[in-house]
C-alpha cells in the first residue's frame, strides 16, 4: 500500500460562515475524550470541525477515511504517520504489515502518551470503517488507554459501534447531532444576506429554513441557483425546492431498516399524525406502550423532537419519508381508512378540528360537513378557519389548498362568511405590504371563491386572475387549474364563451398533465356545462360521463354538481323523467351534506326539470328551497328568480311574474349584473354619433405600435400606456374604476391615486384621439357610471384579428391559420414582460399560436411536406423550449418518417430543458415512445 498525504490534510473551506452557536459548543470546557458529530449527509459536519480547528490553531491529526481504510494495518499506518507528523512534518512513511498490528497498536498508544500538549484526532467519514470488527477493537483500546491529552473527534453519518454509554457515564463523551448542526433562521439570514449579499426577504429566509430544515448542503446548492435570479424569478423557484432524495435513501438504509419490525410498523403508521400524542396512539395502534416507544425514539435521535409546548413531532422530512414508505406498503385506500379511524378517535376526544381534517383527507365529506357544523357552533369562525388552513397542509402531504378550498367554503355556515371575508381581506393587505407572494395567491384564491359564491363576480374575477399569476409563478398546478376553472365559470356567467372555453381547456390540460383528480373532475363538469349552454349536447356527453366516473371513485362531495349537470343534459335532450331522476339524486346528496350552496344548486336544476314537465307544485317547491338556500349567494339567487319568473309566465300568473321580475331587476341593478338584465329587457346602449370614426390601428403582437390616420403615435406617460394595455387586455368589457386604479397604482393614498388615474386617462384619450374635445365624447374609451370600457368596434386591433383567424383550427381553415402565424410577430406586448396583468392574455395567445403551429405542422406532414412541418415545430421550440407536448408530437412525427437520428436529437433537447431544468421526468415516456417504433433511444 501507499500512504496518500492528502488523506491527512485538514480540509480548508473558504469562504465559510462562522457559526458562533456551534463554536460556543466546542469551546465549552469539558473532559470529553470523544466528541461525536453525527448527522445526515450535507449537514456541514466536516466544515464545522475543520473551521473550528483552523481558527483556534489546535494541534490536530486529521484522517479522512474511505472504504479502503477498514483494514487494521492500513488504519494504523495512517494514524501513526499523523502522530509522527506532529513533531516532524517530514516524517517518513511507515507501512505496517498485517502481522504486526498488535505490536504497532501498543507503539501508537505509547507515542500518544508521550505527547506534551493536547491533541485532537479527527476521524472524518467514520461510517466507512464503522462495521469493521478490527477497527472497533482498535478504537475501544485507544479510547480506553489513551492519554487524557488526546481527544478523538468522530465525524460520521451514523452512530458508531463503540462503548458510548460507558464513556457517557464517565462524562467523557459529547455529541452534536443533526438538530445542532441544522441552520437556524438567523444563520440562514447570515449565510444568504450577510455572507453572499443576496438581500433575500424575510419570508424567503423563513421559507428556506422551514422547507430544508436547515439542511446545510442545500444552501450551497440554492445559492448557485438563485444568486442571479430577480425577485419574481425566485418566486417561481421556491415551490420546486428542495428535492432531498439522498436523505430519503439515507433514512431508509441507515435509520428505518436498522429498527426492528415493531418500531418500523410504529413509525409508518404514526406518520399520519402531526402530533404524537401517546393517548391517541395507544387507541389508534391498540397498544399500551406508545409513550415508552416515543422515549426510545427520542433517546436515539431518530428525527423526532419535542417542541416548546411539549408536543412530540417527527421532523418534516422524516415524516414525509415515513408517509411515503407506509403508502408503498398499504396503498391509498388503507391510508384513507386509517385517516377515518383517526378522525373517529379525535371526535370522541372532542378534538373536532383534528377530526375534521382527517375526515377531509379520508374523503368522508358527509361526516366532515357535520363536524364543520359543530365547529361553527362551538368556536369563533376566524380561529377555527385559520387553524384549519394550516393543519390541512400539516397533516397531509397530498392535499393542496386548491383541493379543499371549495369544499371548505361550501361547509362554512353562512353567518360567518362575512366575518371571514373581512379577515381574509386584512391578511391579503398585510401580505401585500410584506411582499409575501407565496401565501398571497393562496388567500386571494380563497377570497375569490367566497366572492364568486356570494355573487361578487367582478371582484372574484380580479382576485382569481391575481391568484392565477401567483399560482403560475409558484407552479402550484392544482391551484392554477382551479383558478382557471372558476374563471371559466365567471366568463360563462358573463356569456363570454370563447374566454370560458380557453380557460377551461387550459385547466383540463393541466389537470390531465399532472393527474389531479379534483381539478380534473371540475374541469370536465365545467366544459360539459359550457357545451350545454351552447346547445352542443353531443360534445358535452363524454365530458360529463368522465366527470361522473371520477366523482364516484374519488370525490363523492362533487356528485351534487355532476349529477345536476347530467340531469340538465337529459332535460335538454327531452328525456324529462330521466332528468328528474338525476335531479333527485343530486338533491339527496345535497341534503346529506346539508350545505346551503349545494342544496340551492341541486334544487334549482331539479326545479327546471319539473318546470319543463309542467309539474308546477314540485317546481315551485324546488325553486323556493333554492331561493332560501342561496340567500347570501346573490348571483345564484338571481338565476333562481329568472326560473321563477319563467314558471309564473308559463302558468299565466302575471302578478307573481311581475313581482319576481321587479325583484330580479332590483338585485341585478344593485349588483350590476348587466348580463342578466339584458335577458329581461334591452340595456340602454351608448349612442355613437353618426359620423366616420377615427382610423386607429393598434399592434400588440411583437413590437408595440399605434397609428392614428396612418401616422405613428407615442404615448409618453407611462401610466397612460399601462392604462391602455389594461383596457386592451380587457377590451369590450366593463371594468370598475377601483380595479383600474388598483392595477395602475397599487400603493398610495386614495385622493392621490384618483388624481393620477384621471390625469392618465385624460392623457390617453387625447393621445389616441388628437381631435377629441371632451372625454365623454371618446369613440374608444367609454364610461358608464363607475365603469370604463374600451370599445374596439372602430379600431384595427391585431390581437382581435388573430383570435378571429384562430377560432377554428381545422384543415378547412388552413389559409386562416397561415395568416394567423404571419400575424403573430411576437408575444403579446413582449416589450413589457413584467406587467403582471398582461401575463394571462400573453400566455393564452402564445398557447393559441403554438396550437395553430402544431395543427399546421400535422397538416403539412399529411401532405408530404416534411420540411414545412419540421420548420413549424422548430419555431415552437425556439420560442419556448419547454413545450412538452410539442416535443412528443415532433418526435413521433420524426419516427413515423424514419428520421430516427433527428428524433434522438430532439429527445436530448427535451431531456435537457424539461427534465434537467424543470424537474419533470420524461425519460421513461421517451423510452416507451421510441420502443413503440422499435428504435432504441440510445
Amino acid at each position: 500500500m501507499n500512504i496518500a498525504d492528502s488523506k491527512l490534510k485538514i480540509p480548508n473551506y473558504t469562504p465559510h460562515l462562522t457559526r458562533h452557536r456551534l463554536v460556543a459548543e466546542l469551546d465549552h470546557p469539558h473532559p470529553s475524550s470523544l466528541i461525536l458529530v453525527t448527522g445526515d449527509t450535507g449537514y456541514g459536519k466536516t466544515i464545522c470541525v475543520s473551521n473550528y480547528i483552523m481558527e483556534k490553531n489546535i494541534p490536530c491529526v486529521w484522517y479522512s477515511l474511505s472504504n479502503t481504510d477498514c483494514y487494521a494495518h492500513v488504519f494504523l499506518s495512517y494514524l501513526k504517520k499523523g502522530i509522527l507528523q506532529l513533531k516532524d512534518k517530514h516524517a517518513p512513511n511507515e507501512i505496517i504489515e498485517p502481522q504486526y498490528v498488535e505490536t504497532e497498536l501498543n507503539t501508537l498508544i505509547s507515542l500518544m502518551a508521550d505527547l506534551s500538549q493536547p491533541v485532537w484526532i479527527v476521524l472524518d467519514d467514520y461510517q466507512w470503517i464503522d462495521k469493521s470488527p478490527e477497527i472497533q477493537s482498535i478504537m475501544n483500546r485507544l479510547l480506553d488507554e489513551c492519554s487524557s491529552a488526546v481527544r478523538f473527534i468522530i465525524i460520521s453519518q451514523v452512530r458508531p459501534h463503540l462503548p458510548l454509554s460507558k464513556l457517557k457515564i464517565k462524562h467523557k463523551y459529547k455529541e452534536l447531532t443533526t438538530f445542532d448542526l441544522a441552520f437556524t433562521v438567523e444563520e440562514t439570514r447570515d449565510f444568504f444576506n450577510s455572507m453572499h449579499e443576496l438581500e433575500l426577504e424575510d419570508h424567503e429566509i423563513k421559507l428556506i429554513q422551514r422547507r430544508t430544515e436547515g439542511w446545510v448542503a442545500s444552501y450551497q446548492l440554492l445559492l448557485g441557483l438563485i444568486s442571479n435570479l430577480n425577485r419574481e424569478e425566485r418566486a417561481r423557484f421556491w415551490t420546486s425546492f428542495p428535492h432531498v432524495q439522498d436523505i430519503y435513501d439515507y433514512l431508509s438504509t441507515e435509520v428505518f431498516e436498522a429498527q426492528n419490525e415493531e418500531i418500523q410498523s410504529f413509525l409508518c403508521k404514526t406518520s399520519l399524525l402531526s402530533e404524537l400524542d401517546p393517548t391517541v396512539m395507544n387507541r389508534f395502534l391498540h397498544i399500551d406502550h406508545s409513550e415508552k416507544i416515543l422515549k426510545h425514539l427520542l433517546t436515539r435521535h431518530l428525527f423526532i423532537y419535542q417542541d416548546d409546548q411539549g408536543v412530540i413531532r417527527y421532523h418534516r422530512l422524516f415524516r414525509r419519508f415515513l408517509y411515503e414508505k407506509y403508502k408503498e406498503q398499504v396503498g391509498n385506500e388503507e391510508i384513507r381508512s386509517t385517516h377515518l379511524a383517526l378522525a373517529h378517535i379525535y371526535e370522541e376526544q372532542y378534538k373536532f378540528v383534528f377530526s375534521f381534517v382527517h375526515l377531509i383527507i379520508g374523503k368522508d365529506y358527509s361526516k366532515a360537513a357535520k363536524i364543520m357544523g359543530m365547529i361553527g357552533d362551538r368556536y369563533n369562525p376566524i380561529e377555527s378557519m385559520t387553524f384549519l388552513n394550516g393543519w390541512l397542509e400539516e397533516i397531509s402531504f397530498e392535499e393542496s389548498i386548491a383541493n379543499n378550498t371549495l369544499f371548505l367554503i361550501r361547509c362554512i355556515p353562512l353567518s360567518v362568511l362575512k366575518e371571514l371575508t373581512v379577515h381574509l381581506e386584512e391578511n391579503i393587505m398585510l401580505l401585500k405590504k410584506e411582499k409575501n407572494e407565496l401565501w398571497l395567491c393562496n388567500l386571494q384564491h380563497r377570497l375569490a371563491t367566497i366572492c364568486l359564491m356570494r355573487g361578487e363576480l367582478m371582484k372574484a374575477k380580479h382576485l382569481f386572475l391575481e391568484s392565477l399569476k401567483g399560482s403560475e409563478k409558484f407552479r402550484d398546478y392544482p391551484m392554477t387549474a382551479l383558478n382557471l376553472n372558476l374563471l371559466a365559470e365567471i366568463y360563462r356567467y358573463l356569456e363570454d364563451y370563447s374566454e370560458a372555453m380557453t380557460a377551461i381547456r387550459r385547466a383540463l390540460y393541466i389537470s390531465d398533465q399532472y393527474g389531479n383528480k379534483h381539478t380534473q373532475l371540475h374541469a370536465l363538469d365545467t366544459i360539459a356545462t359550457i357545451y350545454l349552454d351552447e346547445g352542443k349536447i353531443n360534445e358535452a356527453t363524454p365530458y360529463i360521463q368522465q366527470a361522473i366516473d371520477i366523482a364516484q371513485n374519488d370525490d363523492h362531495s362533487s356528485l351534487v354538481f355532476v349529477y345536476t349537470t347530467r340531469g340538465r343534459m337529459s332535460r335538454l335532450q327531452g328525456n324529462i323523467y330521466e332528468a328528474i331522476e338525476w335531479g333527485k339524486k343530486a338533491v339527496e346528496i345535497a341534503d346529506m351534506y346539508n350545505t346551503n350552496f349545494d342544496k340551492g344548486w341541486a334544487n334549482q336544476e331539479l326545479g327546471n326539470s319539473y318546470l319543463e314537465n309542467q309539474q308546477w307544485t314540485e317546481a315551485e317547491g324546488c325553486f323556493s328551497e333554492a331561493y332560501q338556500s342561496f340567500s347570501l349567494f346573490t348571483h345564484y339567487q338571481c338565476v333562481v328568480l329568472m326560473s321563477q319568473r319563467t314558471m309564473y309566465e308559463k302558468r299565466g300568473d302575471s302578478k307573481k311574474e311581475k313581482e319576481k321580475t321587479n325583484e330580479l331587476l332590483q338585485l341585478c341593478r344593485e349588483h350590476d349584473y348587466h348580463w342578466l338584465v339584458k335577458e329581461i329587457k334591452p340595456v340602454n346602449q351608448v349612442m355613437i354619433k353618426e359620423k366616420e370614426a377615427p382610423s386607429l390601428e393598434i399592434y400588440t403582437l411583437g413590437h408595440f405600435k399605434i397609428y392614428y390616420r396612418g401616422k405613428p403615435i407615442t404615448i409618453k406617460r407611462k401610466s397612460s400606456l399601462q392604462l391602455l394595455q389594461f383596457l386592451i387586455t380587457n377590451r369590450n368589457k366593463k371594468i370598475e374604476k377601483d380595479i383600474l386604479m388598483e392595477a395602475l397604482f397599487p400603493e398610495g393614498l386614495l385622493d392621490s391615486v384618483q388624481n393620477q388615474f384621471h390625469v392618465s386617462l385624460s392623457v390617453l384619450r387625447k393621445t389616441i384621439e388628437p381631435d377629441l374635445e371632451a372625454g365623454n365624447q371618446s369613440s374608444y374609451i367609454l364610461r358608464s357610471k363607475s365603469h370604463y370600457l374600451f370599445d374596439t368596434r372602430h379600431v384595427h386591433l391585431d390581437v382581435e384579428r388573430f383570435k378571429e383567424l384562430t377560432a377554428i383550427d381545422n384543415e378547412q381553415n388552413v389559409q386562416n391559420m397561415l395568416m394567423a402565424v404571419e400575424l403573430y410577430k411576437g408575444d403579446y406586448f413582449e416589450e413589457y414582460p413584467y406587467a403582471s396583468f398582461l401575463e394571462a392574455e400573453r400566455d393564452s395567445l402564445r398557447l393559441q399560436y403554438f396550437n395553430i403551429c402544431r395543427s399546421l405542422a400535422h397538416y403539412y406532414s399529411r401532405q408530404g411536406d416534411d420540411s414545412k412541418s419540421f420548420e413549424l415545430f422548430e419555431n415552437i421550440l425556439k420560442k419556448d423550449p419547454y413545450q412538452e407536448q410539442a416535443y412528443f408530437e415532433y418526435i413521433q412525427l420524426l419516427l413515423n418518417k424514419n428520421f430516427s437520428a433527428q428524433a434522438k436529437g430532439i429527445a436530448e433537447r427535451m431531456t435537457q430543458y424539461v427534465e434537467e431544468e424543470m424537474g419533470i421526468e420524461v425519460q421513461g415516456r421517451l423510452t416507451e415512445l421510441f420502443e413503440t417504433f422499435q428504435t432504441p433511444i440510445k
